[in-house]
């Protein structure tokens, strides 16, 4: 059995040099991964018509990682390609559609120029803030606000804060209860502070900044119910509180939510109109919730389903930090991609060892791979046809 072996070269995109074969062209992508290997079998050569079957196709990551750098460098003839394999995607053969998490999805979002358009429109609410430090609270707004960093007159920065779950329920007289049985363990969350602080990201850094520049600090997040945010300025709050800082923390922050009025006259099935929902503010900052100003802005049904529903689109972004992962990892040094099984990443853990949070470990498949760079095209290559793209952003790792 002979064996070739192509070795990428990403950066260049330059042809392969495959000796004495004449019939390679200049390609716009070189193969994935690190060792690609093609068998051909006995009395075969390169460039020769051969047909694999299912079984013998291996999948695997079939475009390159598409960040702003690498978009800003494609040809227009990868721009085409590219854009050809976005639209085809749920018929792609070369993209195993079983390792998409989400299965009622199969097509990627915003193909529909109607929903790009509400996409950009929404994103573009993020300018307004520009010179406030922003917290992206989960993965929820993280594909509006990277475009809202893509584009001009965009953001300038944002700051991605790991939170997963809630412990705080809608209650017919106090309105939202605390449910101890499912909070945080006082371990937990003493991890959680480390965590806050590491990033820059505790009451103590917000409330900093706002006394020496006068700008709050905006925390964003999907809103429906509200009980995921509820529940992270419960750990905000009580970690204020032990500072001395509870009021003062108050002023310092904003909350500006997105989401769909529709979805949630769906859920309430009400025929009238729904009103704007709202954070409901923990036990701790209870006195000072005319403090905390809170804005919400709507979205159309078809960016919303698109976007936030589909929970393929959620998970390519994913990290996952429950409060019961806290004391196991730290999301800032160890990246978990879909990992969602505690006891898997309990596992990684014994099977680094002193390598723990070291090193990067991400569990996406090669379909959610391919999932997330064509949109991070989708997104680039539309904001770039509207002539809103930024001429320079560098990305970060």
């Amino acid at each position: 059995m002979q064996i070739l072996r192509i070795q990428p070269n990403l950066a260049s995109n330059a042809s392969i040099n495959l000796k004495s074969n004449k019939n390679v062209k200049k390609n716009d992508f070189a193969p994935m991964g690190q060792n690609t290997e093609m068998k051909l079998p006995v009395g075969n050569v390169y460039g020769a018509k051969i047909s694999f079957t299912a079984a013998q196709r291996e999948h695997r990551q079939t475009v390159p990682d598409i960040d702003f750098e690498y978009y800003k460098m494609m040809t227009p003839t990868a721009k085409k390609r590219i854009k050809k394999k976005y639209m085809n995607f749920s018929t792609d053969k070369a993209v195993n559609q079983d390792e998409l998490v989400d299965q009622k999805y199969k097509y990627l979002p915003l193909r529909d120029e109607k929903n790009m358009e509400d996409f950009i429109k929404i994103s573009k609410i993020y300018s307004k803030y520009k010179d406030q430090p922003i917290i992206c609270l989960g993965r929820s707004p993280k594909w509006f606000l990277n475009a809202a960093l893509w584009m001009k007159d965009g953001i300038d920065d944002y700051k991605f804060v790991a939170f997963s779950k809630f412990w705080h329920r809608p209650d017919p007289i106090e309105g939202y209860r605390r449910m101890p049985f499912c909070a945080p363990k006082p371990q937990e969350e003493s991890a959680y502070r480390n965590y806050l602080r590491r990033i820059e990201a505790s009451p103590l850094h917000i409330v900093k900044h706002f006394e020496e520049t006068g700008k709050k600090t905006v925390i964003t997040d999907y809103i429906c119910s509200g009980k995921g945010a509820c529940s992270f300025l419960d750990v905000m709050s009580r970690y204020a509180d032990d500072l001395g800082i509870t009021e003062r923390f108050s002023k310092s922050i904003q909350i500006v939510g997105i989401g769909s009025l529709e979805y949630m006259a769906d859920l309430q099935k009400s025929d009238g109109a729904v009103s704007d929902p709202e954070v409901f503010m923990p036990e701790k900052l209870q006195p000072y919730r005319k403090n905390v100003e809170q804005r919400f802005y709507d979205m159309p049904y078809g960016v919303f389903e698109e976007m936030l529903l589909n929970q393929n689109t959620n998970e390519c972004r994913s990290t996952f930090y429950p409060h019961d992962a806290w004391t196991i990892y730290r999301p800032d040094k160890f990246k978990t991609g879909l990992i969602k099984d505690l006891k898997k990443v309990e596992d990684v853990k014994l099977k680094l060892g002193a390598d723990f949070g070291k090193k990067t470990v991400s569990s996406f498949a090669p379909a959610m791979r391919d999932f997330r760079n064509l949109l991070n095209f989708r997104i680039l290559n539309a904001l770039d046809e509207r002539g809103l793209l930024k001429a320079v952003h560098r990305t970060r790792i």
